[in-house]
């Protein structure tokens, strides 16, 4: 376990633990930011196969625009949802469902205008969990 998996799951402590609620909500999949890079073989090939799942049913999707809790259920399938902190310019960081989430982002552009139902955690001042987030997404290349 190196350092970025440290801070991630201390982040992730922090969030179930400082979080006053917790509710899903639908966004636009150009909102959503990964906060950790998908860079072990396992998980690029996980990623992999959702994503050729996804090209696979990709106009039925479009066409539907929200991929719901029950779609991410169906397609792909894991043992939580996509987990997200908002921040302040309304983009989200999702800390769980990364793979998912890059997966999706894979398949499908901005201009197919596809949402993606999340649970967004709310807190009641969120600057400092921002400020984790970013720093883990900094340690994963996502910010210079």
């Amino acid at each position: 376990m190196g350092t970025k998996d440290v801070h991630l799951a201390k982040t992730v402590l922090y969030i179930h633990h400082k979080s006053s609620h917790a509710k899903f909500i639908i966004v636009p999949l150009s909102t959503l930011k990964q906060i950790h890079a998908i860079d072990r073989a396992n998980a690029v090939r996980v990623t992999e196969e959702r994503a050729h799942k996804l090209q696979e049913v990709k106009k039925k999707l479009v066409k539907q625009k929200n991929i719901t809790r029950e779609v991410l259920a169906e397609y792909l399938p894991s043992i939580s949802w996509i987990k997200v902190v908002k921040q302040a310019d309304g983009a989200y960081i999702a800390y769980e469902g990364n793979g998912r989430l890059a997966a999706m982002q894979k398949v499908f552009s901005a201009a197919d205008g596809v949402n993606v139902e999340v649970e967004e955690y709310y807190f009641r001042n969120p600057s400092k969990i921002i400020r984790r987030m970013e720093k883990i997404r900094k340690l994963n290349g996502f910010i210079d």
